[in-house]
C-alpha cells in the first residue's frame, strides 16, 4: 500500500485503518461446528472429506466416459433413466461439480442454527436428529453449507 494511506496491514490479507473513532466491535461465536471436536479438528476432517469427494467425482467422470453396463445401471438407479440425455447432462454437470467441490473451504461450513438458517436463506429442515447438512441458497461466491449435529456423530 502507498505510504500516504491510513491503512495498516495486520496480516497478509487483512488491513485496519488508523482513523480516530472508526473502531467497530466484531463479535465472534466461539461455539464449535461439532460439539465433539474443535473447529481445527473439524477443518481437518473437512479437508480430508473434500479430497475424497474430488477422487470420487473424478472416478464418476471416468466411468461416465466408458458408459458401460454398470455405469448405465447406476444412472438408471439414481436418475430413473440411462438415456443419452441423462449422460449428456452428467457429462456437463460432473465437471462443474468437481470445480465446486475443489473450491470448497472450511470457511464455507457453518454450524446449523435454525434462526441463522432463516437469515442466510438455507433450506430449513428442523433438526430431527438424522439430518446431516443443509445447503444454503445458491451463492457462487460463498457456497454455504450448514452442518447439523447428526453429521458430527459419524
Amino acid at each position: 500500500m502507498p505510504e500516504d494511506t491510513k491503512w495498516i496491514t495486520v496480516h497478509d490479507t487483512a488491513c485496519t485503518n488508523t482513523s480516530p473513532d472508526s473502531c467497530v466491535d466484531v463479535v465472534l461465536d466461539p461455539t464449535p461446528i461439532c460439539s465433539n471436536m474443535t473447529n481445527r479438528e473439524f477443518r481437518d476432517v473437512f479437508v480430508s472429506s473434500r479430497a475424497t469427494a474430488v477422487t470420487l467425482t473424478h472416478n464418476r467422470i471416468k466411468s461416465l466416459a466408458r458408459w458401460d453396463y454398470s455405469e448405465q445401471a447406476r444412472a438408471k438407479k439414481w436418475f430413473g433413466s440411462s438415456s443419452e440425455e441423462v449422460r449428456a447432462a452428467m457429462t456437463v454437470g460432473l465437471p462443474k461439480l468437481l470445480g465446486v467441490v475443489r473450491n470448497l473451504k472450511p470457511e464455507n461450513v457453518i454450524r446449523w442454527d435454525q434462526q441463522r438458517q432463516r437469515n442466510i436463506t438455507c433450506t430449513v429442515f428442523p433438526d430431527n436428529g438424522s439430518t446431516d447438512a443443509a445447503v444454503c441458497k445458491p451463492d457462487s461466491a460463498r457456497r454455504i453449507i450448514a452442518i447439523y449435529p447428526h453429521y458430527c456423530k459419524r
